[in-house]
């Protein structure tokens, strides 16, 4: 339903020229000093705030423990087992009371290390510095051990380095094992809480750079850097074997062989346990350079840190700030994807921080919703009244008031979202391109202001908008209880929020009078008095039945001759001015009269028709006909009635019919059929306006179609135009269906109906609308018609 509307407003906009660069003129201004522009600058403060605050906390790391604990919960997420080629040995408590001493000897260490060769073990990485003396002999075994296997074998030191006003020393392996072994760096650095560690790939020991535990098990030769490992590498997968287990064979070879190992502590009371989030209890000190190992053997990670997050978080805001709508959708939708994206770069070794960026999207939010509830209406995403009203004067704009009758009532079935949809696409049509600064809603009124016109432009606007969005309504609520009204403030020297009220308090008069529109300005009372007197002019003409009509002939394209009319209205009431049909259609609405009008037009129609048939027996006479009533059984009863009265024969009358409502009553389809039993002839006029779909013509058993004259005479500029009318000229021959090009007025468009196909044409190349002794002149010549 609300896309149909959308579709319906559309086409209405393009149909009767509401478009492009007619009111841009004080756009400028306008924007200045719209609602929509003291809402940016509010939320511009509440974003320059909520940045800033991303910033500061990004520079301080405030939300560092909440991003290593997400980035923990995402590694679970993404958990793997580990590959099997790097292995731990594990100084456990079996291997301590197996010794009966605190660790194991140098000696014991000197036969793991021969142990572990002979069983195939390629690299042999200590999680202990061997700082300290233990005896000559057991030194002098241990140094002769590293120089049998030197170049596989790695001992562990931390350099000197400071955490905070603590100083931590040096330790490093004796002189002589650093002449035999390689040396590798321990050390890493945890974050607050140790919900993450980062590990270096090299580290500087008295000038000389030395690998990490982790990069030698890793194999890595690249760049130094910092990272963290990857938590995604499940430690209860990584292979691991007692101390003592491995040194007394109860270890099969096959189960070294070709890996990379590392000694390290995993006894009860160690101090070598470190806290890993998302796992129960601590997890030793070496399993962090094992899953490090893993992390550098998939490539070294990249870590952007939390600009990129940021910046989506600032154009997310900014964006938000630019938005005129209370909707939080921008941030949601970009907090979503900073929330989803990295779980994906994970996978890729790239890393994001978010949480700063979450945090300043957070205080925006607030600082947004708490505009929204002052600002916007409660019920709909729309600015209220509030958000226009000031105490300033603005000579440069017309303050308009949109009700939409009994929207209450219409709206019983609809949930929060489809009237928000509603509202919202009015907003958007009445927005259009460039007419209105912004729209406000208030309970069933829609207020917007828009560039200041003259009375005359003003009053074309206003009829025209008004016109269009009752088709656009119809087409959906065929009740005059829906129709839209306008109420227009044109009182320059007062205040924007009274002229609001007084728009609003005009709009509900031209509801409650089933007007339109009311421009309230001092001409305002005039034309009141005007539409009066023409409404106490047609009543009159009615009750004498007098209305007067002229003939616009319908003249077949292949032979040039006529074989048909529409019956048009041209009264000239007591000799006076002529009368503007649609100001006297208009007045028959407002004054529900339509169907009284419709009918003393069809019987002078049927008087002059008769004689024109008496020349051209197959002569149709066209009289036009809003498709609403085709619903009221009375009209259709005094139709045939007159047709019997007149002896006129119906299947020499055409009734045409406007697209502007939905033929979905249950009262219509019986009538449509007693019509055709009649012989009389249905046509949808001005096809391509109104409800403009195939629907239509599929729903209605008519055998005429008209082609409205806007297709028509923008054929020869319009390559789209020429387009539409050929493929209307082929659906509706294709349905059986007579083609009528209306508004013709020159012979090459003519000529290219003609090549179209098209059967029929009127417009002033044959003739304008004629008395019937004119037409019966013209038809009792038998000439080819063209007018001049």
């Amino acid at each position: 339903m609300i896309r149909s509307l959308q579709s319906t407003v559309d086409y209405l906009r393009r149909a009767f020229g509401f478009a492009g660069d007619d009111f841009a003129v004080l756009k400028g201004e306008l924007v200045r000093n719209s609602g929509a522009a003291l809402l940016r600058r509010k939320r511009a403060k509440v974003a320059g705030f909520a940045i800033l605050f991303g910033l500061v906390s990004s520079a301080i790391e405030l939300p560092l423990p909440a991003e290593d604990l997400y980035r923990a919960m995402r590694a679970e997420v993404r958990s793997r087992p580990a590959p099997q080629d790097v292995a731990m040995i594990a100084i456990d408590d079996k291997t301590l009371n197996a010794f009966e001493r605190a660790m194991p000897s140098r000696a014991d260490d000197s036969r793991l290390i021969d142990t572990l060769i002979a069983s195939g073990v390629e690299r042999v990485a200590f999680d202990r510095a061997h700082a300290d003396p233990e005896s000559p002999k057991a030194d002098a075994l241990f140094a002769q051990t590293l120089a049998r296997h030197k170049g596989k074998v790695w001992l562990g030191f931390s350099p000197r380095h400071e955490f905070g006003s603590q100083a931590i020393e040096e330790i490093a392996p004796r002189p002589a094992f650093r002449e035999q072994a390689q040396l590798a760096a321990m050390n890493g650095i945890g974050a607050p809480f140790g919900f993450s560690v980062a590990l270096p790939t090299s580290v500087n020991l008295n000038g000389t750079k030395h690998p990490s535990l982790s990069a030698v098990l890793g194999e890595y030769n690249g760049p130094d850097r910092r990272y963290r490992p990857d938590y995604a590498f499940n430690p209860d997968s990584i292979p691991t074997y007692s101390y003592i287990d491995v040194l007394n064979g109860n270890v099969p070879s096959l189960a070294l062989d070709g890996k990379r190992v590392i000694i390290g502590e995993s006894f009860y009371e160690s101090a070598d346990y470190y806290l890993m989030p998302m796992r129960d209890g601590r997890v030793p000190g070496a399993y962090f350079h094992i899953m490090g190992a893993h992390t550098l053997k998939r490539g070294v990670p990249v870590d952007l840190m939390w600009y990129p997050a940021l910046l989506v978080a600032g154009l997310a805001i900014m964006a938000q700030v630019l938005a005129n709508s209370k909707s939080s959708r921008a941030l949601v939708v970009s907090a979503g994807g900073l929330l989803t994206v990295p779980l994906v770069l994970d996978e890729f070794g790239v890393n994001i921080d978010v949480m700063s960026a979450l945090l300043a999207m957070l205080a925006a939010g607030i600082g947004f919703r708490r505009i929204a509830r002052k600002y916007y209406s409660h019920d709909v995403d729309a600015m209220s009244t509030s958000a226009l009203s000031s105490d300033q004067v603005s000579a440069g704009r017309d303050v308009y008031a949109l009700k939409i009758a009994s929207l209450a009532e219409m709206s019983e079935e609809w949930t929060a979202r489809e009237l928000g949809e509603f509202v919202g696409t009015l907003i958007a049509y009445i927005k259009g391109p460039g007419e209105a600064g912004d729209v406000a809603f208030d309970r069933d009124v829609l207020v917007w202001l828009a560039p200041r016109m003259d009375t005359a432009s003003l009053e074309r606007h206003a009829d025209g908008l008004a016109l269009m969005l009752k088709t656009a309504i119809s087409h959906d609520w065929q009740s005059a209880s829906s129709a839209p009204a306008l109420g227009i403030d044109t009182n320059y020297e007062l205040p924007l929020g009274q002229r609001i009220k007084k728009a609003m308090q005009a709009a509900e008069e031209a509801a409650s009078r089933g007007a339109r529109f009311i421009i309230n300005d001092p001409a305002y009372l005039e034309a009141r008095n005007q539409r009066v007197g023409l409404l106490r002019v047609l009543e009159k003409g009615l009750r004498d039945r007098n209305i007067g009509v002229a003939y616009q002939p319908k003249v077949d394209l292949l032979t040039g001759r006529i074989v048909g009319a529409e019956t048009l209205i041209r009264w000239q009431p007591d000799g006076k001015e002529w009368v503007n049909p649609q100001e006297l259609v208009l007045a028959a609405e407002a004054g529900d009269r339509i169907n009284e009008l419709t009918l003393v037009v069809m019987e002078a129609a049927l008087v002059d028709g008769k004689k024109a048939i008496a020349l051209d027996p197959d002569f149709k006479l066209a009289v036009n006909m809003s498709a609403k009533s085709l619903s009221d059984t009375h009209l259709m009863f005094d139709i045939m009635t007159m047709l019997g009265r007149h002896a006129f024969p119906p299947g020499n009358l055409t009734l045409e019919l406007t697209e502007t409502a939905k033929l979905e009553d249950e009262r219509i389809a019986p009538q449509i059929a007693a019509l055709n039993q009649r012989g009389i002839s249905l046509s949808i006029d001005d096809f391509g306006t109104g409800q403009s779909n195939l629907e239509y013509i599929e729903k209605l058993p008519s055998s005429e179609l008209k082609i409205d004259k806007r297709f028509v005479q923008n054929m020869a500029t319009s390559e789209e135009s020429r387009a539409v009318v050929r493929a209307t000229i082929e659906i509706a021959h294709a349905l059986g269906k007579v083609v009528v090009a209306e508004g013709v007025e020159d012979q090459a468009v003519a000529a290219t109906l003609r090549a179209m196909g098209c059967d029929h044409a009127q417009g002033y190349l044959f003739a304008r609308a004629i008395t019937m002794p004119e037409l019966l002149s013209m038809m009792g010549g038998g000439r080819i018609v063209v007018n001049g």
